[in-house]
């Protein structure tokens, strides 16, 4: 028996005591070229393990099973090393933007899903905040007007414009095409923490290190509303699709859902997190809401009545990020663990797991399987994530 690694042994080793040919069902050309991954001719295996990657997806099942069971411990090792190749071919990095002189910490996509625009953890005179086009990560261009460091960034619905907020204790409009200052809010009386659009554009949503969660009209720049009935500061915020509504993230743990036009509490969800840190999410249809926070928990709530439906574990530290996937069917979470979960709304179970090595600080989707993950090591990246 030919030895290898025994980090791979670790990994992909299972109880050897009954041998199992491939499955029935196999296409016979996969069934020998399963075979010939116990070859003695190391060529001869290199060749059949080029040939069972280049199958794809479709023999996983095949190979997974014979990484279980099959007699030859190196046929099962080999088997198992061919399923991750033929999955991170599949479900792997497709590109990344570089440019960020520091951490890169929040982003926002684009309406039609060609955009991204991101900020990072610096104050230095390159200005962190970058449009990107999606297709080629290539930066279009910065923001001009953000006088330091920004937290928070937003699209509105008909892509022509970007909110940021920041440590000028201020919202700024940007216009979307060239990254020109429109206007700027004044009034919160803390760094800027969360920012949103309402579905007309019309008025905008923001929340600080403070209590007050304030609300703009976007023409006049003055502030219309607000709610501050939070026991601690808000750090997110989320306008609804209808456009009637929006729900903060405070720094207690709590879930709120709001009216838009006034400020008014609506209805807190019944579920709260640990203190720390509170991320939201709205469902395309508006029905849910995803909130994840310092717990290390990835809580699912109905919006009508504010019951916890479903509550997703798997992350092993505070969470920084959620996004719901374009047709509202899978969920995407990051945080402080380096890792970012794909879960599954029905079920709440995990269907994909990436792991960093550093700490995802933002999320989002392209498309369905396709997502954008912001990190704090510099860099905002695409992987393709399973639909």
């Amino acid at each position: 028996m030919r030895p290898l690694l025994a980090c791979l042994l670790s990994v992909c080793l299972a109880d050897p005591a009954s041998a199992a040919a491939p499955p029935a069902r196999t296409p016979p050309e996969v069934r020998k070229l399963i075979d010939r991954l116990g070859d003695d001719d190391a060529d001869v295996r290199k060749e059949a393990e080029k040939k069972l990657v280049a199958f794809g997806e479709g023999i996983t099942p095949a190979l997974r099973k014979v990484g279980k069971t099959h007699a030859d411990v190196d046929v099962r090792l080999r088997a198992m090393v061919i399923v991750a190749a033929i999955e991170k071919n599949l479900f792997g990095e497709v590109r990344r933007f570089t440019g960020h002189t520091d951490g890169a910490i929040a982003l926002a996509v684009s309406p039609d899903r060609k955009r991204v625009v991101s900020t990072a953890w610096n104050y230095q005179a390159d200005r962190p905040v970058r449009v990107w086009e999606a297709a080629t990560a290539k930066e279009l261009f910065t923001l001009k007007g953000n006088a330091n460091h920004v937290w928070a960034v937003a699209w509105s619905k008909d892509g022509k414009r970007i909110l940021a907020g920041g440590t000028d204790r201020a919202v700024l409009l940007f216009d979307a095409s060239n990254g020109k200052l429109l206007k700027k809010l004044d009034g919160h009386s803390g760094n800027v923490y969360g920012v949103a659009f309402s579905l007309d554009g019309k008025t905008a949503v923001s929340c600080a290190t403070e209590r007050t969660v304030r609300i703009w009209d976007l023409q006049t720049g003055k502030q219309t509303a607000s709610n501050d009935d939070a026991t601690n500061h808000v750090r997110s915020v989320a306008v609804t699709p209808d456009g009637k509504r929006f729900v903060s993230g405070a720094h207690d743990g709590s879930v709120r859902l709001h009216e838009l036009e006034t400020g008014k509490l609506v209805r807190p969800m019944k579920a709260a997190h640990a203190p720390g840190e509170c991320f939201v999410a709205v469902s395309p249809d508006g029905k849910r809401i995803a909130s994840v926070g310092a717990d290390k928990l990835v809580r699912l709530h109905d919006a009508a009545t504010g019951k916890q439906l479903k509550e997703f574990t798997g992350h092993a530290g505070a969470l920084h990020a959620v996004a719901f996937s374009p047709d509202g069917r899978r969920l995407l979470s990051g945080g402080y663990d380096k890792l970012a979960f794909l879960w599954d709304v029905e079920s709440g179970k995990s269907i994909q797991r990436l792991d960093f090595g550093e700490m995802v600080t933002g999320v989002g989707f392209l498309s369905d399987g396709q997502a954008v993950l912001s990190l704090y090591d510099k860099t905002v990246r695409i992987w393709n994530v399973r639909k």
